[in-house]
């Protein structure tokens, strides 16, 4: 078996990474969930604060609210603006627990599938070590001596 057999490589995280691992984590219904509180709180926010131009006002404030970047763009100042803020802070802060946790779990599970296979092609080797090519067994070697 050669090394390089096609074995997973660790890649790093990009949008359309996340978007199945939200799917198979069981997580689309709460993140459609945020979504739309996110909206709602925007559109909340929109009508009742009169510092707010519009929605695009609203969703950036919200934005700045979930990333906890706090521009200081915006602040509400009615009590519906205000609660919409607290609600949302509190919903996002255990979204992106979950997500965050989600992303993990799956980043842990490669590595250690990636070790595994890693592991058994070693095992291969080994078991085939008559049958096997002097660079091989260097490699092989080299391989031991990293492990160290």
């Amino acid at each position: 078996m050669s090394q390089k057999r096609g074995r997973a490589e660790l890649k790093p995280m990009s949008f359309r990474t996340i978007v199945p691992i939200v799917r198979v984590a069981g997580l689309v219904p709460t993140t459609i969930a945020f979504a739309v509180h996110f909206v709602l709180a925007s559109a909340v926010v929109a009508v009742c604060e009169p510092a707010f131009e519009g929605f695009a006002d609203a969703a950036w404030y919200m934005f700045a609210v979930v990333t906890t970047i706090g521009f200081g763009d915006f602040t509400c100042i009615t009590f519906m603006g205000r609660l919409m803020t607290v609600l949302l802070s509190i919903y996002s802060v255990f979204y992106l627990a979950l997500l965050t946790g989600a992303v993990v779990s799956y980043c842990s599970e490669r590595m250690k599938a990636m070790r595994d296979e890693s592991i058994a092609e070693f095992i291969d080797q080994l078991e085939r070590l008559p049958e096997l090519s002097k660079d091989e067994l260097e490699a092989i070697s080299a391989k031991v001596r990293s492990m160290r």
